[in-house]
């Protein structure tokens, strides 16, 4: 069968496979950079890093300069839950909830380097705590929240989290699923290192306590008042975020994603 590709992207694919140096700097220079790279690809195998150098930050680039550019009004966050909730917020207002998430970890006492788990349905509260982790230059490791305490506890253990965010309810297919009896469960098995755990309560219910780590979602946000809530200039290999693999065949092994590739 013939197979019809868009002229446009044949000229990239062409110039990726002739000069893939050339082509992503031309793609990067599409993004504010805080400073620029003095090397775009550094391969030494097994490792590699890109636009050596470079700093940046990528809750930056996805909400403050769509602000900065006169985009704050546009919606960047449409919702629409199982249940037929629908949530919309511009970029002014996701960088709102975003600054106010990133003060509330900064006043847990995280910060550069540090890690931690999201174990959240798809709401846009786990967006926020993304954008907000990423932001103060800390790690986050998201758990899809269907997992079982075995696997959940595999991923707190293996990032070395600090902190766990989590809801207390997940809604799949008609039905209100627990997640805080999971989340204890797995703190048992690996969250030794875990000494904060914040509850999204979704359901309006008072969620079980966990070891007396655990605080909810506006207590969260209300401790955060007064302390900063910028963002950090990060060097383009710097860590963002983890995601782990299955773990089908074998323990799950933890993926690196920076902030500059």
């Amino acid at each position: 069968m013939q197979q019809t590709v868009n002229p446009i992207v044949q000229r990239w694919l062409k110039e990726a496979h002739e000069d893939p140096e050339a082509f992503w700097a031309k793609a990067a220079d599409e993004l504010p950079w805080f400073q620029k790279w003095s090397q775009v690809l550094a391969w030494e195998p097994p490792t590699f890093r890109w636009f050596v150098g470079a700093q940046t930050n990528l809750a930056y680039n996805a909400l403050d300069r769509h602000v900065a550019n006169g985009r704050g009004g546009h919606a960047a966050l449409i919702y629409i839950s199982e249940r037929g909730e629908v949530r919309v917020f511009t970029y002014a207002q996701v960088l709102h909830e975003v600054k106010r998430v990133a003060a509330a970890l900064h006043a847990l006492g995280l910060g550069r380097g540090d890690t931690l788990t999201i174990y959240m349905p798809n709401c846009p509260e786990a967006i926020f705590a993304m954008l907000a982790t990423v932001r103060i230059g800390a790690i986050h490791c998201v758990v899809f929240a269907g997992f079982a305490a075995s696997a959940l506890a595999e991923r707190i253990s293996a990032s070395g989290s600090r902190v766990v965010l989590a809801a207390d309810v997940v809604y799949r297919k008609g039905n209100d699923i627990a997640l805080m009896g999971i989340v204890g469960e797995a703190l048992q098995k690996g969250g030794e290192k875990v000494e904060h755990v914040v509850v999204l309560n979704r359901s309006q219910k008072a969620a079980p306590q966990v070891d007396g780590r655990s605080m909810d979602w506006n207590a969260f946000l209300k401790k955060g008042e007064g302390h900063p809530s910028a963002h950090e200039v990060m060097e383009s290999n710097d860590p963002a975020y983890i995601l782990a693999t299955s773990g089908t065949t074998a323990r799950p092994k933890l993926v690196v994603h920076t902030h500059g590739d």
